[in-house]
């Protein structure tokens, strides 16, 4: 996520705009030796280059000016506003396409250095390199505004510490300054002060690249964890519409699965066991409204078959066992995500039609002799997902309204921006001592 990376470069260059004395830091004598860790230092410095002339032009399209439209002036050749953000990306456009140094390579990403001072800029390149992922543009289209205008943000003060970096470490040897770093460093102070002006979105920090989550497969695992197996595979089984049939087993499984946990929760936390209590009572009204809902549209086999095993391991876990409270949580995430995806089964089956309601349909009774006559019953389309009674149990009960949670800048964002205004401390005059 972005969250991930953008916090470790965030963290490596403040880290690194702590350090002063770079000759000494660079631990040798040798001009040459110092010349080839300079080199290595510019293949990373590269890399968080890259990086940000690629994240500034995928939030560029997304952000606006936080001043209002002036009138067009016809005295004027242009009026575009949003100039200092577009400055920006040309000048870390410029300093990346004018450099003679390439990129480091994956094998100087993941192997460790040794040095201190090399280790920090190691680390703030690997991150910069996994953060083409979450910057990329097929996931730039998701953003908001507000989240780009974040991201302007952090790419701002990046672009501020290598800017600031760079005229400390002009006495490497051979060293080779940022193109336009002077031009470099007021746009990034024009773009922060301009993205300053508006309201961040910090909830950008759980956008970007995720692994895509695998079935646990093998044998099933000894005890709670086999629960914990069958479960996480039965929410990724879930991704295809089953057909009703199968919706009612996994439903009542998980009806038994919150039942018979509600025992082990007590004895650990009795909060968590009346949660699971109003669970149980929730699948069971979601499981009698079921009955009148048909069809044979989607499979579902292999989601009902996990169901099945969750339930089986739950039935032969002995009574006995202590559940530790990392368990029950992990335990909560599943339900809670369940709960989510089946509520979202029943909306997309009844809105796509594959969800078909039972309704009696009026009939004349003849005077045929026979003293029973069965209720004459037809399966219908449902208009509108609100009128059955089961969609509106699982949008009340299943997914409640969450809660707006505030997103904060997080610890990195405050250290790089107090490091970037850090002062080293005055060294004493000879022959005084230090002011302690």
């Amino acid at each position: 996520m972005y969250g991930e990376t953008g916090a470790q470069m965030r963290t490596e260059l403040a880290a690194l705009l702590r350090q002063h004395r770079v000759m000494h830091r660079l631990a040798t004598d040798s001009p040459t030796e110092r010349a080839e860790i300079g080199q290595q230092i510019l293949r990373f410095r590269q890399a968080v280059v890259v990086w940000s002339a690629q994240a500034i032009r995928a939030a560029q399209p997304l952000t606006f000016p936080n001043t209002p439209r002036k009138p067009a002036d016809p005295f004027r050749a242009t009026n575009e506003h949003g100039s200092a953000l577009r400055e920006l990306a040309r000048a870390l456009e410029f300093a990346r396409d004018s450099s003679k140094t390439r990129a480091a390579s994956s094998q100087e990403f993941s192997t460790p250095t040794g040095n201190d001072l090399v280790e920090h800029w190691r680390l703030a390149a690997r991150a910069a390199a996994l953060a083409e992922h979450d910057t990329a543009p097929d996931q730039a289209v998701h953003l908001t505004a507000a989240q780009a205008r974040t991201i302007a943000g952090d790419v701002a003060a990046i672009s501020q510490a290598l800017v600031v970096l760079d005229r400390r470490y002009r006495n490497t040897p051979e060293w080779e300054s940022l193109a336009g770093c002077d031009r470099l460093g007021w746009a990034a102070l024009a773009t922060a002060l301009d993205v300053s002006l508006g309201q961040p979105d910090y909830s950008v920090d759980q956008t970007g690249w995720r692994p895509r989550t695998k079935p646990i497969r093998g044998p099933a695992k000894p005890g709670i964890l086999g629960v914990l197996q069958a479960e996480h595979n039965l929410l990724l089984r879930l991704q295809s519409l089953p057909d009703a049939m199968n919706l009612r087993l996994i439903v009542d499984s998980q009806r038994v699965l919150s039942s018979q946990l509600v025992p082990f929760a007590e004895r650990v936390d009795p909060v968590l066991a009346d949660q699971w209590r109003a669970r149980t009572a929730t699948y069971s009204r979601i499981q009698r409204e079921l009955r009148n809902i048909g069809g044979r549209l989607g499979n579902g086999t292999g989601a009902t078959a996990e169901a099945a095993n969750a339930v089986s391991r739950m039935k032969s876990l002995p009574s006995s066992t202590v559940i530790e409270p990392r368990m029950l949580g992990g335990i909560q995430t599943l339900f809670r995500r369940l709960d989510a995806r089946i509520s979202g089964v029943l909306e997309a089956g009844v809105e796509s039609a594959a969800f078909v309601q039972r309704v009696t349909v009026p009939r004349l009774v003849s005077g045929d002799g026979h003293l029973v006559h069965p209720v004459r019953e037809r399966f219908v389309p449902v208009a509108r997902a609100a009128d059955l009674e089961v969609i509106q149990i699982a949008r009340r009960e299943l997914c409640p309204a969450a809660q707006v949670v505030v997103a904060s800048p997080g610890p990195s964002r405050v250290e790089l921006h107090a490091a970037l205004v850090h002062r080293p401390p005055d060294r004493p005059a000879p022959g005084h001592a230090p002011h302690l």
